[in-house]
């Protein structure tokens, strides 16, 4: 599957992606909106959604490659790769387990619904424009073991009111 391959797809709602699949370019479903079920079928070697996670995970890197507004990130995800989650207008809110290490950038870009997000200590750096355009984003907690902001993080978070920076 081609990088962008399905790019601004706004009414595929569901993606199942067959065991003979061995490459998947970046951001292959970027602005997949109403994107809710992402399966990979058992068997594949290079990619899965272990536990129902509903996500694609490049399976030797731990990396979260794919979500949606449904995607529970497992604790064995150690990277959340760029584009992720771009474009994912209905994300609300995302819980980033401890064993996520970085967040790619422009991961959540322009996830217009996310409200809150809670960096783990877990977690060094943050990629430009990773939150880029989230405008319902208003609360942030950012741990000290963050030790660089890309640029444009928070570019036009525009409710961001609440930044904490935890010691």
């Amino acid at each position: 599957i081609g990088g962008d391959a399905f790019y601004g797809c706004s009414s595929l709602t569901s993606v199942t992606i067959p065991n003979s699949v061995t490459s998947i370019g970046g951001a292959a479903f970027r602005g997949c909106s109403s994107l809710v079920s992402i399966v990979v079928e058992s068997g594949n070697s290079n990619y899965d959604s272990r536990g129902g996670c509903n996500a694609i995970i490049q399976t030797a890197s731990n990396t979260l490659i794919q979500g949606c507004a449904a995607t529970n990130i497992p604790n064995s995800v150690t990277s959340i790769g760029g584009r992720a989650f771009h474009g994912c207008s209905s994300l609300t809110s995302v819980t980033i387990p401890n064993s996520v290490t970085s967040i790619g950038s422009d991961a959540f870009y322009n996830c217009s619904s996310l409200t809150s997000v809670t960096i783990p200590n877990s977690v060094t750096s943050i990629e430009n424009n990773t939150f880029h355009g989230c405008s319902s984003l208003n609360s942030v907690t950012i741990p000290n073991s963050v030790t660089s902001i890309g640029q444009g993080a928070f570019y036009e978070c525009s409710s961001l009111t609440i930044v904490i920076c935890k010691a």
